[in-house]
């Protein structure tokens, strides 16, 4: 297992293709039973490993090409480097905006992020259109472009990109941790960079030499998807990609482990923007690529976020110290190193008694350990993770390139895994011996809130500037009486999980030829709507449950009430969400003044008795005084919260409260509204006195699972017919025509960026010639806005052309642009955009406008 297997596996045979030689992987590639695409595994002359599949079934097409080199490799006197190499390699062969107009004009998307040790970039576009896409994409690696001029403009596109992220608490904290690691490892450099770490002369020789020495055909990883034959796609990819560089092996990374030893045994304090209190306690690992195939880290993370009985997370939620928890590996494929981190959300008391959370965490460690590995749970986690592998993600082209391009980087992976690359076998000694390192004395503890008043944040990480202290990590004598408490020992290992399929049947067809769901019944309690799966032909779907209340008007104190409902209920399901999670499937409650919406998604054999349980729970909820608290509590931070989304979020935001259909509040306002425990609970009791239900089973159901899924709803809820007045939406907003301006002050005020959004309210979306005209509209301009504006004048790194449904039934197209600069200035260039496109559009000729429309598409 620790050999590098992808070097010593054999299996492979030389094939020939024109003008070169490669090699294919002979031996059988697991697949899920529900896979039946074709796969062909091939690794170039020049080293380039690539999965090609045919999927007969692709409705398009896509690639996805993983580096394995990332921000580690940043030199410390550019630091984001690495960032910047991924934006300039966008800007493709032959000439800079060519590979982004291809893709505008033959219905494609294009990205890239860069991680540690990774760097992504992918595509999808039509399937006419892939080989041009697919040579375009190779120019990238084989003739990059990398000029000054680029690099001149793309640095302001990274440092807007950072500026970006500046309230981010999640980046700050990830900022903290790099610059607390050991100072003479790369892991502790800035990640993002920005102009004050990128400017410089010369800097486009800089992304060169970054490219020359780390960017090896080697390092590369390529999956492809197709409709196209597998000879054909094997056949572009060898004649496109095998022009690409391999470079002598860079320097390697120091061997010692970042979080070295005077590194551990810390406790830090740092300041949030959130106004909510939280915990991250990080554990230094070795290398985890090897132990994939028995994924210890993966089996006590697994563990950790159990919520049912006898779960940690159980215990610390009734001693009123946390409101939930996570645990993870820092990131799967680190070279030589890893971290594992578990995550609490603590609450106000958990904060000041942090150290009774910990030792909770230890106790339970240490029962785990006595308790020893559990084979029946290790063989629920694989089947946990073969469920992932039949999953949406996993079907959905570009989702799958971008999966498997990234699990192609851990060299440890056998040729035959690459497709599954999961947990299948149970090593009892491997998972005992694993447990050594979660001790106390191998750790280093993060502790955010939006204040500390015992501390004095006396020190700033340089770039995000966020305060912070550092304490020595010490366990109070308050954790003693929770040692021995008798809650302690209430621990006990996860029961069998309900939700769990036994098989994963497909029902549809690629016969089929219902393209839009279909009423099957209506009646003065519910619709009920169907649509199968006749395209992926996979074991997912979704059921979604509209139930329609009685409340025609919403004051801020209804909506108020709805919200802590909302959040009483999530918090109250945390068990029946640990165990759907696990099972392959989530659901998501919203609660309004006039409505519940249930969604059910994910693996489709148990999401009825999965919306069944949901139901019950709901229909018998008494509201507890501790949890009706939390609820309130989490409301409250939610509005906060919501005053620091970023400009063009808060824009969004305001433009639904100016089109509701039904009234819409403030967070401000809905903050200081009071909701009592009674208010939750008379609304919990007459929750489903009348209602009127609108079900959607889509995927893998038959019309049959449908109309059962129906009635058990009907039994279930056991409701009285709603008034047929509330059947329909009400309050339904017109646009007149008109000119109006809405302005709105950030309410984060120490953001740098403004955001400016002009929509045009131009057709009706029940009308499909007007429909279909927007779109070529927006085909039309989408490109030459973001090339003016963005990739020229740099007024933002958001800027954004596209089409929008309301529902009201107007479309809209919407320009938008965030950046820094005036949001005044912004709303001009817009408009003069918009008119210089307008005139541009107008002069053309009836052959000029044909072919403008023939290269749209």
């Amino acid at each position: 297992m620790h050999d590098t297997c992808f070097e010593t596996s054999r299996g492979w045979k030389t094939k020939v293709a024109e003008h070169t030689t490669y090699k294919e992987f002979a031996g059988t590639l697991e697949q899920s039973k529900i896979d039946q695409r074709q796969h062909k595994l091939i690794s170039l002359p020049n080293g380039l490993t690539a999965l090609c599949t045919h999927d007969a079934s692709a409705p398009y097409a896509a690639a996805a090409m993983t580096v394995n080199v990332g921000s580690l490799v940043n030199p410390p006197e550019h630091l984001g480097l690495a960032h910047l190499l991924e934006h300039m390699l966008t800007m493709k062969y032959p000439q800079e905006d060519d590979y982004m107009n291809y893709m505008s004009n033959n219905a494609g998307v294009q990205n890239a992020f860069t991680h540690d040790n990774t760097t992504t970039y992918y595509f999808h576009v039509s399937l006419d259109a892939f080989e041009g896409a697919l040579a375009r994409f190779s120019q990238a690696f084989t003739h990059p472009l990398l000029s000054e001029s680029c690099a001149k403009r793309e640095i302001n596109a990274v440092d807007s990109e950072f500026k970006g992220l500046l309230q981010c608490d999640d980046m700050k904290l990830r900022q903290i941790k790099k610059s607390l690691a050991c100072s003479d490892h790369p892991y502790s450099y800035f990640y993002a960079g920005n102009l004050e770490t990128l400017r410089s002369d010369g800097l486009a020789k800089q992304v060169q030499s970054l490219f020359s020495n780390h960017y090896s055909a080697d390092r590369m990883k390529l999956s492809v998807v197709s409709s196209h034959s597998i000879s054909q796609i094997v056949e572009w990819v060898v004649s496109m990609f095998s022009g690409i560089q391999r470079c002598e092996p860079a320097s390697q990374q120091p061997a010692k482990h970042p979080l070295c030893k005077d590194v551990l045994g810390k406790l830090i304090y740092y300041q949030t923007n959130e106004q909510c209190y939280k915990m991250d306690v990080e554990f230094p690992l070795p290398d985890i690529q090897p132990l994939y195939k028995t994924a210890p880290a993966t089996y006590y993370s697994s563990l950790l976020e159990y919520k049912g009985p006898g779960s940690l997370y159980e215990m610390l939620v009734q001693a009123e110290l946390i409101v939930d928890i996570a645990s993870h590996v820092a990131y799967p494929y680190y070279n030589g190193f890893n971290m594992f981190t578990v995550q609490f959300a603590l609450s106000k008391n958990g904060y000041q008694h942090y150290s009774m959370v910990l030792n909770a965490m230890f106790a339970y460690f240490q029962m785990l350990g006595e308790k020893g590995p559990q084979e029946k749970y290790f063989n629920e986690l694989v089947a946990k993770q073969k469920l992932e592998c039949a999953s949406e993600s996993q079907i959905i082209p570009d989702l799958f390139c971008t999966s498997v391009s990234m699990a192609m980087c851990n060299r440890y992976l056998c040729p035959w895994d690459i497709l599954t690359s999961s947990a299948s076998y149970y090593d009892a000694s491997l998972i005992s011996q694993f447990i050594q390192y979660f001790t106390p004395d191998t750790c280093q503890a993060f502790i955010g809130g939006p204040d500390h008043p015992e501390f004095s944040l006396d020190s700033y990480e340089p770039y995000f500037k966020t305060p912070y202290c550092i304490r020595k990590l010490e366990i109070s004598q308050d954790a003693a009486k929770l040692c021995s408490s008798p809650l302690t020992y209430r621990f006990s290992l996860p029961v069998h999980n309900p939700y769990m399929p036994r098989q994963l049947d497909i029902v549809g067809t690629l016969d089929s030829d219902k393209n839009t769901p279909t009423l099957l019944q209506k009646s003065d309690l519910m619709e009920i709507w169907h649509k199968l799966d006749n395209q992926y032909l996979a074991p997912y779907g979704n059921v979604n449950l509209l139930i329609l209340l009685p409340d025609v008007q919403s004051s801020i104190k209804d909506q108020a009430v709805a919200d802590v409902l909302e959040k009483y209920i999530n918090k109250d399901l945390a068990k029946v969400s640990s165990d759907a999670n696990a099972a392959g499937m989530e659901f998501t409650i919203t609660s309004k003044p006039g409505s519940l919406l249930i969604m059910v998604s994910g693996i489709s054999e148990s999401q009825p008795l999965l919306l069944n349980t949901i139901l019950e729970k709901i229909r018998a909820l008494k509201v507890s005084k501790h949890a009706y608290d939390r609820a309130v509590s989490d409301t409250k931070l939610m509005y906060q919260d919501m005053r620091l989304k970023q400009p063009f979020d808060q824009l969004q935001d305001l433009e639904t409260t100016q089109f509701a259909q039904l009234p819409a509040f403030y967070p401000t306002e809905l903050e200081n509204t009071p909701v009592t425990m009674a208010d939750v609970q008379a609304k919990v009791d007459s929750i489903f006195a009348q209602t009127y239900s609108k079900l959607l089973v889509n995927g893998n159901f038959s019309e049959k699972h449908a109309i059962d899924v129906a009635t058990m709803v009907r039994q279930t809820i056991g409701s009285k017919p709603l008034s047929t007045t509330r059947h329909t939406p009400a309050n339904q907003v017109r646009i007149k025509p008109g000119h109006y301006v809405y302005q709105t002050t950030a309410a984060d005020l120490e953001t740098t960026n403004n955001a400016v959004r002009v929509n045009i309210y131009c057709g009706s979306d029940s009308n499909h010639k007007d429909a279909v005209i927007i779109d070529l509209l927006v085909s039309l301009i989408s490109r030459p806005f973001f090339s003016q504006l963005r990739t020229q004048e740099q007024l933002g790194y958001t800027v954004q052309a596209y089409s929008e449904s309301h529902d009201n039934g107007s479309i809209a197209i919407v320009f938008c642009i965030q950046g820094e600069a005036n949001p005044l200035y912004l709303t001009m260039r817009i408009n003069q955009f918009i008119k210089e496109i307008r005139q541009r559009i107008a002069a053309c000729s009836m052959e000029d406008f044909k072919q403008l429309v023939l290269d749209a598409d």
